[in-house]
């Protein structure tokens, strides 16, 4: 039968970041992304940055990001915030963020913070809608293939957890 609305309840795990998800991760972005990824394993050792994925329970991985703990005192840095693209819109990212700002009240710290790039809007009304509010501007840089970097200017949100 055509046109029959199904509601498909997706289960997911949030669980931190092991060195054997980053061959899993591919989907997120290019190997100079997977290797941000990879360096922030000695940061999680560290007890500098909090980093999860997002699991189905058939092992694969369908959201991963970040909390760094290091820029500002007492304000988690969230970050490389990702959801598979055919998975966006169902609530991962949501659970994502809600488990990363867990585990910063977890750590006695009274705020998060996120920046997004002026042209991702659909991120930006998620995050807004989280109770996120607009706190300043900034230009960032990250490493792009052939050396090279990519620059853009970022809305900077913040949150009081």
């Amino acid at each position: 039968m055509y046109g029959r609305i199904t509601v498909v309840a997706i289960e997911v795990v949030f669980r931190n970041l092991e060195p054997s998800d980053l061959s899993d991760l591919d989907w997120s972005g290019g190997a100079e992304h997977l290797t941000a990824i990879a360096e922030v394993l000695p940061l999680m050792v560290a007890d500098e940055a909090d980093y999860l994925v997002s699991e189905l329970p058939n092992g694969r991985l369908v959201a991963a990001g970040g909390a760094d703990l290091r820029p500002v005192p007492g304000v988690g840095v969230l970050w490389q915030l990702s959801v598979h693209p055919l998975l966006r819109g169902l609530g991962i990212g949501t659970g994502l963020i809600v488990a990363l700002e867990e585990r910063l009240r977890a750590r006695g710290l009274a705020e998060a913070r996120l920046s997004v790039e002026h042209d991702n809007p659909d991120a930006a009304r998620l995050y807004r809608r989280l109770g996120y509010r607009d706190c300043g501007s900034a230009v960032e840089s990250w490493p792009v293939a052939g050396g090279r970097r990519y620059v853009t200017v970022t809305t900077v949100l913040r949150k009081d957890l």
